[in-house]
C-alpha cells in the first residue's frame, strides 16, 4: 500500500484555494482537487501491509501540542525559469510544522524508513507538465495575494490509491495533538 503523513486542512480553507486556482487555466496545469489539499510531513511510499499496525503504533508516541498554521502568497518549485509545483507558503505555525515533521521523521527511522532531511513547509496547489507563456503565467502568480489561517490539532495516516483520474485518498489513521 501506497501511504503519507499529512496534516488535512478545514472545508472553508480548501474552498478558498478552489476559487484562487480558477485562474490556472492552461491545459499543462494540474490543480490538486479539494479532496487532495493537505501539508504532506512524511512520504512513505510503499508499505508493507504488516507494517502499518507498527507504523500506527509509531505515531501514538509523538508529543506536540496544537498550533496555528498561517497560508500566505504563492511561490513555485524549483525555479521561476523551471516552474514544476506552484505552493502557497507557510508563514506562522513554520517552525512548529518542521519540528512534528522531525519528530515523526526520526521515530519512523527506527522502522526502516529514510529521514527525508531538509523539510520544507507547503501546501501544493498545482503540479505544472507545460505552460504556453511563462511570463503571463508568472504575472498572474505575482497578482495573487492568498493569506488565511488555522488550527492545527491532528495528524493523519494516509493510504493513496494511484487512478486514471488522479490519486484517491483514504485516512487510516488520525493521531490527535495535545
Amino acid at each position: 500500500m501506497r501511504a503519507f503523513i499529512a496534516i488535512n486542512l478545514p472545508d472553508r480553507i480548501k474552498e478558498k484555494i478552489l476559487e484562487m486556482t480558477k485562474e490556472f487555466q492552461e491545459k499543462g496545469i494540474r490543480k490538486v482537487g479539494k479532496q487532495n489539499l493537505h501539508l504532506t510531513l512524511k512520504f512513505l511510499g510503499d508499505v508493507n501491509e504488516k507494517n502499518v499496525e507498527e507504523i500506527m503504533q509509531i505515531l501514538k508516541t509523538v508529543d506536540c501540542a496544537k498550533f496555528e498554521v498561517s497560508l500566505k502568497n504563492i511561490g513555485f518549485f524549483p525555479n521561476e525559469n523551471f516552474i514544476k509545483v506552484v505552493w502557497l507558503g507557510i508563514e506562522n505555525g513554520r517552525n512548529e510544522l518542521i519540528e512534528l515533521q522531525k519528530q515523526i521523521d526520526q521515530k519512523l527511522e527506527k522502522c526502516g524508513f529514510k529521514s527525508e532531511g531538509t523539510y520544507e513547509p507547503h501546501l501544493t496547489i498545482a503540479r505544472v507538465k507545460s505552460i504556453k507563456d511563462k511570463k503571463e503565467f508568472l504575472d498572474k502568480l505575482k497578482k495573487i495575494k492568498f493569506e488565511d489561517n488555522f488550527r492545527v490539532s491532528n495528524f493523519e495516516l494516509i493510504e493513496s490509491k494511484l487512478n486514471p483520474s488522479g490519486p484517491v485518498y483514504s485516512v487510516i489513521l488520525t493521531e490527535e495533538l495535545c
